[in-house]
């Protein structure tokens, strides 16, 4: 698979999946908010934005013409004027040797000096292109290394604003970050430590650092903006003080309602109908909880559970010892006792 198929590949995928996030379910079951259009909108732009940075690859002479990275600089030239002549139309005509432009020039000088090799492959050709004061790895590694800050800044200004509370994906702001911290010291110890390694003299190929980690890094901006729009949305429960609000309001309503069941019994006494109907009631409540009470099995597993309601059968001819269910209420009356009696004059 050639560069432009793989390249034309993920791009495909990339839209693909921002395409899924416009229509995901969650916005199907009717959630579409103007802040959850605004963030898919955002992130959409952004996938777009790096897939044009995937599209339009860091510049490579070695890799796009096919030079060996240690070829000579004569050799380049002349390779260069090639291209040149061959896309003028003038390949077989005597033209005079074409002047290449002053940061392609500075390209070459710079490519003649011993240990350039290195630094081409470790900071890509941009660098050594157009950074003019650049003279030492340590130059060169703060000039890549600013330009990449900005692109980790402004995707980690997107993340921010995918994991507000608003959003309802706050929770995933800390991994978020996280990942994107790590992927920026990652990116830092290869370009100061992992690549300082001398080419050997006989090498033709090398490994493009600075182009291979553009392409991770890319892969990366997109895809993790999109798995955090991708979660479900939970968002964080009310405040205290808006449960207790709705709570007050409750209990506005039922004091009323409870006041009024005080009427309410007074009346159903003096109807007729009504009085014969609660009557029945209770006789029936009055009746299922006499079987209750009697069941042997009932009365076991309430003295089991410290509710025992049967007064033992010494007790009942002696006058003794109560049930423990009738010393518990008869316990609780008196505590309750002092609070119905009147205050003191």
């Amino acid at each position: 698979m050639s560069k432009t198929s793989s390249i034309a590949l993920i791009s495909t995928w990339l839209l693909f999946g921002a395409t899924w996030i416009y229509f995901s379910p969650s916005r199907r079951r009717g959630r579409r908010s103007t802040v959850n259009s605004v963030m898919i909108a955002l992130v959409v732009l952004h996938i777009l934005f790096v897939i044009s940075d995937i599209m339009h690859r860091p510049p490579n002479l070695f890799k796009r013409f096919g030079i060996p990275i240690n070829a000579p600089v004569d050799h380049i030239r002349l390779v260069l004027r090639e291209v040149i002549i061959n896309r003028m139309g003038e390949r077989d005509a005597v033209v005079a040797p074409p002047d290449f432009p002053k940061d392609v020039d500075t390209l070459l000088k710079r490519l003649g000096v011993h240990g350039s090799r290195d630094i081409y492959v470790r900071f890509g050709q941009r660098a050594m292109q157009t950074c003019p004061y650049c003279s030492s790895a340590t130059d060169y590694a703060m000039f890549v290394l600013s330009g990449i800050l900005l692109d980790y800044l402004r995707t980690a200004t997107l993340l921010l604003l995918l994991t507000t509370t608003i959003n309802g994906r706050q929770r995933w702001r800390t991994n978020s970050l996280g990942v994107l911290t790590c992927a920026f010291l990652a990116e830092v110890y290869a370009f100061t430590s992992a690549s300082a390694v001398p080419l050997e003299k006989d090498a033709r190929a090398a490994f493009m650092w600075h182009d291979n980690l553009s392409l991770v890094r890319e892969l990366l901006f997109v895809l993790l903006p999109m798995s955090i729009q991708m979660m479900p949305v939970i968002y964080p429960p009310p405040p205290v003080s808006v449960t207790l609000l709705s709570v007050l309001e409750r209990l506005d309503r039922t004091l009323p309602r409870a006041k009024l069941l005080k009427y309410f019994h007074q009346a159903v006494l003096r109807y007729t109908p009504t009085r014969e109907r609660a009557v029945e009631f209770w006789t029936n409540v009055a009746d299922e909880g006499a079987i209750a009470r009697g069941n042997p099995n009932v009365q076991m597993t309430a003295a089991k559970l410290g509710f025992g309601f049967a007064t033992p059968a010494s007790s009942e001819s002696k006058g003794g010892q109560e049930s423990v269910l009738r010393e518990n209420a008869r316990m609780a009356v008196r505590s309750l006792k002092p609070l119905f009696m009147p205050p003191p004059n």
